[in-house]
């Protein structure tokens, strides 16, 4: 789950990152989608863009899926705030896409609302699966 919240992280701050002339992204993902280092310093949003995030967002939530047999093992009382966290990451995933993908002028983050509806299902999940 780490580097599935790793990742997570990468892909909200891209904006930012760029902003300090940062990359964080494998180059060799952007070498993929033919997306260059300065396409991504200029904030370039186009379809190399949003197929380079899809497959960024596809890998995160891979990732999510295998930590949830892990999560499994552990004792009921220490699941539920695992879960949170895992469900919580897997929102700024969501939000990332409901904005296009754009990550250089909106910052994805999940709304308070949103957190406090997770809140109950993790513990229901954790006490469920």
């Amino acid at each position: 789950m780490g580097i599935a919240n790793q990742l997570t992280n990468i892909l909200r701050d891209v904006g930012e990152d760029a902003q300090r002339g940062r990359i964080y992204l494998p180059l060799e993902d952007l070498d993929r989608f033919n997306y260059t280092e300065t396409d991504l310093l200029k904030g370039v949003i186009d379809d190399r863009w949003r197929e380079l995030m899809r497959f960024e967002i596809q890998r995160a939530r891979q990732y999510y899926k295998d930590a949830e047999r892990g999560i499994r093992l552990l004792s009921k009382d220490s699941r539920w705030p695992v879960w949170a966290a895992l469900m919580l990451y897997q929102g700024i995933l969501n939000v990332i896409e409901a904005n296009d993908y754009d990550v250089f002028s909106q910052r994805a983050f999940v709304r308070t609302p949103k957190k406090m509806l997770y809140i109950p299902l993790a513990w229901l999940r954790s006490h469920v699966l």
